[in-house]
């Protein structure tokens, strides 16, 4: 691919490129720069400004912002150089470029990279960053007392939302980091937001869940983020969008799942909403990788990601724009540069932990996958660890690339984490309330309820939904237990088509 500089990629210039603040001797007497693997490695920080100083900001790569960088930006804007599509390109002495975009009159959203000679596919994912990260948010009139709606709404979410796991760190440190974030918004007296990466798609083990289409569990689990939307616009009148923002795209291909029931999965994910929205409010709101990058209208180039290659291992159906997302994800923010590879072979190294752990997962994910269930069982570890990377690379890329564009965001997860920040372990089912749904390893556990594995929080998509003998409560269970009940005569049920969940009736 050929390497461009920013400023050959001009359309209409209002003034030349040896504006630059540092001259052609020291340009020449400069070593040439190391050029970053991905274009997150670049950014250093993404904001938005009017004329008189920041609205909002955020660092990233260690960078420490001051208020000199506002004032350079001011002082010689007018050097700026006007790009294709409404950018604008500015040097800031000999190791910045801001890039820039207007976004309403007299509001600008930017971010600052390194200097760094940039390809065309890294001027695409620029525009695309200063034109659709979610950094410009309106400031009201000054709030009174913000710290105090603050205080309730980080009361309501460790209440009813909040996972707590075992050394849980939520008092110690994770409510203060929880409370900067919503003081973002408090503060400004908008709608608070949060982004949740989840619901991908229905495992692929067939003795996990019941289909491949949202059931129950999905139901219940919206349910159960629309009660908590109600609580938070009881005691804050702007209210909560949620952001889910699926992750299937990402993983499809990893966990044995064709892209084209990602599609449908997530399809049907927002029809179930639609039936379940307040009449009044409309808190949750969705997207995933094609939305994030825009494909159907930013007329992207497939030919800037063709030379890209992935891992793939288990034969699944692949389709042009969910392979092109991919792409588009590790060619812009993996910053893995071969460092996985020697951490998951250093003794006691997290990253090692980690890679055991998807591993067991994927073992278990894909025991009765046709194309690697009649494997040779060293071949198959051998596939599982190839897959078991993968995710993990791409895990990584997608979470900076949710930080790239939804940088102030609340970030909630599907997953445990001892909830010091920046992410916070939410459970999707309730184990109290109208819907509550109870954690079961099998149908004799349901008089009192328990689940052995402490280190997933249940979800609709690796589990099924079974009611027990009409109690007014849901069990979550994998739904080879409930089949096996019914097989070996210990009860009676069936699959209920209309509520799409199990009945089970105990002898």
């Amino acid at each position: 691919m050929i390497m461009k500089s920013a400023s050959s990629l001009s359309l209409n210039s209002n003034t030349s490129s040896s504006n630059s603040t540092v001259d052609t001797e020291d340009q020449q007497s400069l070593p040439p720069p190391q050029q970053p693997k991905t274009i997150y490695e670049c950014i250093r920080l993404i904001y938005s400004r009017n004329g008189s100083g920041f609205l909002s900001s955020r660092c990233y790569n260690n960078f420490e912002l001051n208020d000199e960088i506002f004032h350079a930006i001011r002082k010689n804007e007018a050097m700026s150089l006007f790009l294709q599509d409404g950018l604008t390109q500015l040097n800031l002495g000999d190791k910045y470029y801001v890039w820039e975009k207007q976004i309403e009159p007299g509001v600008w959203q930017g971010a600052i990279t390194i200097q760094f000679n940039v390809t065309d596919f890294e001027y695409w994912f620029l525009i695309l960053l200063v034109s659709q990260a979610r950094v410009s948010f309106s400031q009201n009139e000054k709030v009174e007392d913000f710290e105090l709606y603050t205080k309730m709404v980080s009361a309501t979410f460790a209440r009813e939302l909040k996972h707590t796991v075992e050394n849980d760190q939520w008092e110690a440190v994770g409510e203060a980091f929880f409370n900067k974030g919503v003081d973002f918004f408090t503060s400004r007296w908008q709608p608070l937001e949060a982004v949740l990466p989840a619901f991908p798609c229905k495992s692929s083990n067939v003795e996990k869940v019941s289909g491949d289409m949202p059931d129950k569990g999905e139901e219940l689990a919206l349910r159960r983020l629309i009660q908590f939307s109600e609580s938070i616009k009881e005691i804050y009148p702007p209210g909560i969008i949620i952001w889910i923002v699926s992750d299937g795209h990402v993983f499809s291909d990893c966990i044995a799942v064709d892209d084209s029931k990602v599609n449908r999965y997530f399809q049907g994910l927002q029809q179930l909403y639609a039936n379940l929205k307040p009449k009044n409010a409309n808190p949750i709101r969705f997207c995933s990788l094609p939305e994030i990058f825009q494909l159907a209208n930013s007329n992207f180039n497939n030919s800037l990601v063709a030379d890209v290659e992935l891992g793939h291992y288990l034969g699944t159906e692949i389709d042009s724009q969910s392979e092109t997302c991919r792409k588009i994800l590790v060619t812009s923010c993996d910053t893995d540069c071969g460092k996985l590879r020697q951490d998951i072979t250093t003794k006691g190294h997290p990253r090692l932990a980690l890679f055991r752990g998807f591993s067991k997962f994927m073992t278990e994910d894909l025991a009765l996958h046709p194309k690697v269930s009649g494997m040779a069982r060293k071949k198959f570890k051998k596939i599982v660890a190839k897959v078991a990377f993968e995710m993990i690379k791409r895990n990584d890329a997608y979470s900076n690339l949710v930080e790239l564009m939804f940088p102030f965001h609340l970030r909630f997860s599907i997953h445990a984490h001892c909830n010091s920040g920046p992410k916070f372990g939410i459970s999707l089912l309730s184990k109290t309330g109208e819907n509550q749904c109870q954690p079961i390893n099998s149908i004799d556990d349901h008089k009192e309820p328990q689940n052995t594995d402490l280190l997933h929080i249940p979800t609709p998509w690796h589990n099924t939904i079974v009611k027990i003998d009409d109690r007014d409560v849901y069990f979550v269970i994998k739904s080879k237990k409930v089949e096996q009940e019914i097989e070996n005569g210990n009860g009676r049920g069936e699959w209920d088509p209309i509520n799409l969940h199990y009945m089970f009736f105990s002898k």
